[in-house]
């Protein structure tokens, strides 16, 4: 028997950012200390939250650091993780290419990728997914079959749901 995921899901946006917001830092402190090892690093964040989610490290330490100190609290929000998956999966794939130009000496453009990764990381903290955007935009394309949500509805294609879809 198969079973079929609900298609509007509750996702803690609040969990996102705070992945987004350590992304940034890491890619950042990566770039000031002239490391690939720390892009290499993310990459590997990356994968293991492409792979398990679950086990995603940003997820743990905003579920077991950041949430019991009080410092962020839940924020669902009707929408579909599949989406951010991709998004990640994309994050995945530009930091390891970027790690392979910097360790190669394509330095100028693999600090550039990280760059990219940092300024689109930046603008998904405010509120627009370039990852969800694309996995949205494939989806509309035709490709329904691999990319099975379109946007909720309403909403930008890549931005955060707003608060009053919250009704499931």
């Amino acid at each position: 028997m198969q079973t079929f995921k609900k298609l509007n899901q509750q996702v803690d946006q609040n969990e996102l950012r705070s992945n987004q917001v350590l992304v940034s830092g890491i890619l950042l402190l990566a770039f000031f200390l002239s490391s690939w090892e720390l892009v290499a690093l993310q990459s590997g964040i990356f994968f293991i939250a492409t792979i398990t989610p679950r086990f995603n490290p940003y997820r743990l330490i905003y579920l077991y650091l950041l949430q019991p100190l009080g410092l962020l609290k839940p924020d669902f929000r009707t929408d579909h993780s599949e989406a951010h998956r991709f998004a990640v999966l994309l994050g995945f794939v530009m930091t390891a290419v970027a790690s392979y130009l910097i360790i190669n000496g394509y330095t100028q453009i693999g600090w550039s990728l990280v760059w990219l990764i940092i300024v689109l990381t930046a603008v998904a903290i405010i509120g627009w997914c370039a990852g969800c955007f694309t996995y949205y935009t494939l989806h509309r394309l035709g490709l329904s079959r691999f990319f099975k949500h379109g946007p909720i509805a309403c909403t930008i294609p890549g931005a955060r749901p707003p608060k009053s879809t919250n009704h499931i």
